[in-house]
């Protein structure tokens, strides 16, 4: 869902917590006497984000791994611009920048290696 947010330069949170205007949540059992409401709040997406983007020693560690498996890769060019309207601060632009550059490594990362960046990568090297 983060890297819905970042991607789509239209969407907004309320649009990535709810694709369709439906709500991201959990179903009732059948057989549960008490309707269970919880859905995803729109403000989850932003702490996701704020979470990855403030992961720079999984970017620059998981960068250095996939140039040494693959040294024709650009992961390190990737830039991850997101849409102006997305931030209001210098602060906000570089978290919201770092998570898209995250989520792209992130993709590449899987792809050569064949496992999962989190938790495998970034907890057995130790900077989580």
């Amino acid at each position: 869902m983060a890297g819905s947010y970042v991607e789509n330069d239209r969407q907004s949170y309320r649009q990535t917590a709810s694709p369709g205007g439906r709500a991201t949540g959990y179903q009732t059992p059948s057989e549960s006497p008490t309707i269970d409401e919880r859905a995803l709040h729109h403000s989850t997406i932003w702490r996701m984000l704020a979470w990855l983007g403030s992961q720079s020693v999984s970017l620059v560690l998981g960068r250095q791994q996939v140039q040494e498996r693959h040294p024709g890769s650009t992961c390190h060019r990737f830039l991850g611009a997101v849409a102006p309207h997305k931030f209001r601060s210098p602060q906000r632009e570089q978290l919201l920048r770092r998570a898209r550059q995250l989520l792209h490594l992130i993709a590449e990362w899987e792809g050569l290696f064949c496992r999962r960046f989190f938790p495998r990568f970034a907890t057995r090297a130790g900077f989580l």
